[in-house]
C-alpha cells in the first residue's frame, strides 16, 4: 500500500524562520514571476493540487497528494533541490512536513500570523491571499485547497477583530522602524526606501507616523517610483541615483524583489566619504537579500540589519499578543479537524457513488452479453433483478466499511482502499499522465470530473455519518437488516 494511502493527502512541506536562517531561506525563495512554472513542476510530481507560499519568513509547498504518490515529502524535497539547484543536504535538516489536520491547523496559524516571526504582523494575510490567487488562476487549486484557504482567510479576519493580536506595533515595517530607533531618533531623519512593493508601503506609512522629514522612493522604473511616491507622500527617484542618495539619507529600508544585491560595499563606502561621520542604518527585509551582507565589515559607520534581526525587536510588546494567541490556537486546531472531517466525508460519499456506478456498469455490461433471445419478458426481468440483488450483496461489505470508517475518523484510508480494490481510479490514471505534461490544467480537470460524476450519480443514496442518520435504511441494508441494492 502506498504511503499516500496510509496518510492524509493534504501536505505542507517547507522551512521557516524557526529553524532556517535567512541565508538559507533566500536560496529556496521563489520569484513571484516564476510561481506558475514552479506550480506545474509540483503537480507533475504526483499531486492533485498545489500552492506555494514564499515570504521573507518561510517557503512552503501546500499540496494534495495523489493516492499513487509513494512519498510526497521526498517528491517535494527533490523538487526544491532541483528547481533551485540547491543540494538536499544543505536544507534537509531545516525542512518540515505536516499532514492532514496538522497541515490545515498550520495554515490557519500562518495566515492568522500566529506562526510569524513577529506575532500579529499584517503582511502575511495579503501574502497568503496572493499565493492562493496565483494557484487558483493557474488551475492548481482544487476543492480541498480552496476550502482550506478560504476558511483560513475568514478565521484570520475574525482573529484580528479580537483586537489584542494587532494592538501594538507588530508588522515587519513597524519593527523595522523600532530597530532604527535603537540606533538613533528617527524623527527628522531622511529615509530612502528601495522597492515599491506592498511591504514598502507599510514601511513608508510607519516612518511617516514616526516623524521622518523626507522620504525618497527608488525603483527601477520611473513611472513605478512616481506612482508610489504620489500615493505615499515621498519623492521619486531612479536606481541610478542611489550613490548620491546614500550620501544624503540616514536610513535605508530595502524591500525589493530583485534576485541580486542592489547595494554593494563599494556603494556604501563611497557614500560614507561625504557623510562626515554620520551613521547610516540599512534595514534589508528582502528575501533574497538585496544588500550585500559584507557592508558592515567593510564600512565602519554603516549598520546593516536583516529580517532575522527583527526577532529581538518583535519580543517587545509580545506578551499581550501571545495571550490572544493562546486563546485562539485551540480554536484553530478544532477548525482544522472540522474542515478535514467535512472534506473526508465528501471523499467517502464520492467513493461510494463511484463504486455503485462502477458496479452498475459492470452489471449492465454482463446483462447485455447474455443471450436472452429465447426468454420472455418476465424471465428477462427476473434475470435483471437477480443481477441487481447480486450487486447489492457484493457492495454491502465495502459500503458498510466506508460507513464504519467515517464514524471512526479513518474515512480517507478506507476510501483509498476501496478505490484501489475495485480499481476505481484506473480510467483516471491515463488522464493523469497527460495532465503531468499540462501542469495546472490538471486541478481544473479533477474538479470538472468530480462535478460530472456527482451529477451522473445524483440519484444514488449517500452514505451519511451516524450523527445525521436518516430514518430510512442506509445503502446496503434493507429495513430488516438484509442486504439490498440501492437504485441508480
Amino acid at each position: 500500500m502506498s504511503q499516500a494511502a496510509n496518510n492524509d493527502p493534504l501536505r505542507i512541506v517547507g522551512l521557516s524562520h524557526h529553524k532556517a536562517p535567512v541565508a538559507l531561506r533566500e536560496r529556496l525563495a521563489f520569484n513571484p514571476h516564476d510561481l506558475r512554472r514552479a506550480l506545474g513542476s509540483v503537480l507533475a510530481r504526483g499531486f492533485h493540487e498545489a500552492a506555494i507560499l514564499s515570504t521573507c519568513n518561510r517557503v512552503e509547498i501546500i499540496a494534495v497528494a495523489r493516492e499513487q504518490n509513494a512519498n510526497p515529502f521526498q517528491e517535494i524535497r527533490a523538487f526544491l533541490s532541483e528547481y533551485h539547484r540547491v543540494p538536499e543536504l544543505d536544507f534537509a535538516n531545516s525542512l518540515y512536513e505536516l499532514k492532514g489536520v496538522d497541515a490545515a491547523r498550520h495554515l490557519f496559524e500562518v495566515t492568522s500570523s500566529l506562526d510569524s516571526q513577529i506575532l500579529g504582523e499584517t503582511e502575511i494575510l495579503a501574502q497568503s491571499k496572493e499565493a492562493f490567487r496565483v494557484a487558483s488562476e493557474y488551475g492548481a487549486c482544487g476543492p480541498m485547497l480552496r476550502k482550506i484557504f478560504e476558511r483560513s482567510f475568514f478565521l484570520s479576519k475574525e482573529l484580528r477583530s479580537d483586537g489584542g493580536i494587532s494592538r501594538s506595533q507588530a508588522s515587519v515595517s513597524s519593527a523595522a522602524v523600532n530597530l532604527a530607533n535603537k540606533l538613533f531618533d528617527v524623527k527628522g531623519k531622511k529615509v530612502l526606501v528601495v522597492g515599491a512593493g506592498e511591504m514598502a508601503s507599510g514601511i513608508v506609512r510607519a516612518l511617516s507616523s514616526a516623524g521622518v522629514s523626507e522620504i525618497f522612493v527608488a525603483s527601477r522604473t520611473e513611472s513605478r517610483a512616481k506612482e508610489f511616491a504620489e500615493r505615499e507622500g515621498g519623492k521619486p527617484c531612479l536606481m541610478q541615483d542611489l550613490p548620491a542618495l546614500l550620501a544624503q539619507v540616514d536610513i535605508v529600508l530595502v524591500s525589493s524583489a530583485a534576485p541580486h544585491y542592489v547595494i554593494l560595499p563599494e556603494h556604501v563606502a563611497a557614500a560614507m566619504r561625504h557623510r562626515r561621520g554620520r551613521y547610516l542604518c540599512l534595514i534589508d527585509i528582502s528575501v533574497p537579500r538585496n544588500v550585500d551582507p559584507r557592508v558592515p565589515d567593510v564600512v565602519e559607520d554603516a549598520f546593516l540589519y536583516d529580517i532575522d534581526d527583527l526577532e529581538e525587536v518583535a519580543r517587545e510588546g509580545r506578551r499581550e499578543r501571545e495571550q490572544v494567541a493562546l486563546r485562539w490556537r485551540p480554536r484553530l486546531a478544532e477548525e482544522a479537524r472540522e474542515i478535514l472531517c467535512a472534506l473526508q466525508n465528501h471523499g467517502i460519499h464520492h467513493t461510494a457513488r463511484k463504486l455503485i456506478a462502477h458496479a452498475a456498469a459492470q452489471r449492465e455490461e454482463i446483462f447485455s452479453q447474455i443471450n436472452t433471445a429465447g426468454m420472455d419478458a418476465k424471465a428477462r426481468e427476473e434475470l435483471a433483478r437477480a443481477l441487481e440483488r447480486l450487486q447489492g450483496r457484493l457492495l454491502h461489505a465495502p459500503l458498510e466499511t466506508l460507513k464504519q470508517a467515517a464514524r471512526e475518523g479513518e474515512g480517507a484510508d478506507a476510501a483509498a482502499w476501496v478505490s484501489r480494490m475495485f480499481k476505481l481510479e484506473a480510467e483516471a490514471k491515463g488522464a493523469n499522465a497527460a495532465d503531468h505534461a499540462g501542469g495546472g490544467i490538471e486541478a481544473k480537470r479533477d474538479c470538472d470530473a468530480a462535478a460530472a460524476a456527482d451529477a451522473q450519480s445524483a440519484r444514488v443514496p449517500k452514505i451519511v455519518p451516524p450523527e445525521v442518520r436518516p430514518s430510512r435504511p442506509l445503502i446496503g441494508e434493507s429495513a430488516d437488516g438484509a442486504p439490498r441494492q440501492a437504485t441508480s
